[in-house]
């Protein structure tokens, strides 16, 4: 066949480019950058994933995505936002009447509350999604190692600036009724100078009672916040036995009066569990 003059068919000659021609071998070179690409890609999804447990870094991501669920099915209403600090480290402690009080400290507030929840949430994968990608941080309450871990971890976030929310009651209150604190959210507030807040949830337990699966919906709750609880101007420097006693009361008096709940001075009733207050 002749072909017409020019034609670029008529000079090519390079065998890659020849339909059905067997292409050559990658460069050992490109197949070395290809290994460290990927190298690095798997150290960078390694750190994210670490990011993501220990430090919280998606809870703007959490909080967008579980913001419409929340809207959708339950009012909010905050009240005294003027007594949560802006910036600087807090311990915001609060009364515990349902499994939705975290959602609420964690998601509801104006600045991000990193949670010291039950390992137990973060059993299933969704919740462990959720609440360890939002900042929560788990404790395991028959493991000592889990504990003394944790206890490092919020020292760690408190030094940082950021805020700690705590249930000083240790558990849900299945009687509705507020019960003794336990003294460990004092002891941090000793040793680090960080406000105590005090916070009053009212509702959250109609909307999501204890051993119930589903929440119920179009239901309402308030969070109370109180004014801050400073160990300082209460004229405590050293953390004893007395003075996180002396504290922790003082708490739970702001609680009861935020909650509206009755006080019941013995600790709620609880399984095996390892104290978070020093002994």
């Amino acid at each position: 066949m002749i072909r017409p003059h020019g034609d670029p068919r008529e000079h090519d000659s390079d065998p890659r480019t020849q339909v059905g021609a067997e292409r050559p071998y990658a460069p050992l070179g490109s197949l070395v950058l290809n290994a460290s690409v990927v190298s690095r890609f798997r150290h960078t999804l390694t750190r994210v994933r670490t990011e993501w447990r220990e430090r919280g870094t998606a809870y703007e991501i959490a909080r967008v995505l579980s913001s419409p669920a929340r809207r959708l099915f339950v009012r909010v209403r905050v009240e005294g936002i003027e007594n949560l600090p802006a910036t600087g480290p807090v311990i915001v402690a609060a009364n515990h009447l349902s499994f939705f009080d975290s959602i609420l400290l964690m998601f509801d507030l104006p600045r991000q509350v990193r949670m010291l929840g039950k390992a137990e949430y973060t059993d299933r994968r969704l919740t462990r999604w959720l609440f360890v990608g939002a900042g929560m941080i788990p404790v395991r309450r028959t493991n000592l190692g889990d504990t003394t871990h944790a206890l490092a971890q919020v020292r760690a976030v408190l030094d940082e600036g950021h805020a700690i929310g705590v249930f000083p009651e240790g558990t849900r209150s299945r009687d509705g009724l507020l019960h003794r604190g336990h003294c460990g959210a004092a002891h941090l507030a000793i040793l680090t100078g960080a406000p105590l807040i005090p916070i009053g949830l009212v509702g959250t337990d109609q909307i999501l009672p204890t051993g119930a699966r589903l929440v119920r919906p179009f239901r309402t709750a308030t969070v109370r916040i109180g004014a801050p609880i400073r160990p300082d101007e209460l004229g405590v420097t050293r953390s004893t036995n007395r003075a996180r006693r002396v504290i922790t009361d003082e708490l739970m008096s702001a609680v009861r009066l935020l909650s509206q709940q009755d006080y019941v001075d013995s600790f709620a009733p609880i399984g095996p569990r390892v104290a978070l207050s020093p002994t």
